[in-house]
């Protein structure tokens, strides 16, 4: 079986959102899937920050772009966060982001793990394909 390692090292919703597509896509393929999320984009990874869908946007921006995937029939990366760990994507975040946004392990949506760099380092050495965004 093939193995990928995706790397999301930015609050961007944008990457975020590729990040997932490429996970559900090779989830499809039947490939093992290891998604790693550091820094604020944790947050969506939370109890409390599911639904919140705020990096990297200001106010205006963001209501744009929700109005805009809502249009064009795209789903928001929640449900694709949803939707993958349905899949068996298996997400891991980091333990510095969750102390940036004043998380705790136990904070974590089930099925998310918490991680470090070795973790993500480990993964990636026996991994196929290994993607950072």
């Amino acid at each position: 079986m093939s193995k990928i390692t995706i790397l999301l090292a930015d609050n961007s919703l944008d990457k975020l959102y590729h990040g997932l597509v490429v996970a559900l896509g090779a989830r499809a393929l039947g490939w093992d899937v290891k998604f790693f999320v550091t820094s604020q984009a944790v947050i969506l990874f939370t109890k409390a920050g599911k639904g919140k869908g705020r990096l990297g946007l200001p106010f205006l921006a963001r209501f744009f772009v929700k109005l805009q995937m809502r249009r064009l029939s795209i789903p928001d990366p929640e449900k694709l966060i949803d939707d993958a760990i349905n899949q068996g994507v298996e997400f891991f975040v980091d333990e510095t982001g969750l102390r940036l946004v004043a998380a705790k392990s136990e904070d974590l949506l089930d099925n998310v793990k918490l991680s470090g760099s070795i973790s993500f380092l480990l993964e990636a050495k026996e991994s196929d394909v290994v993607i950072t965004l």
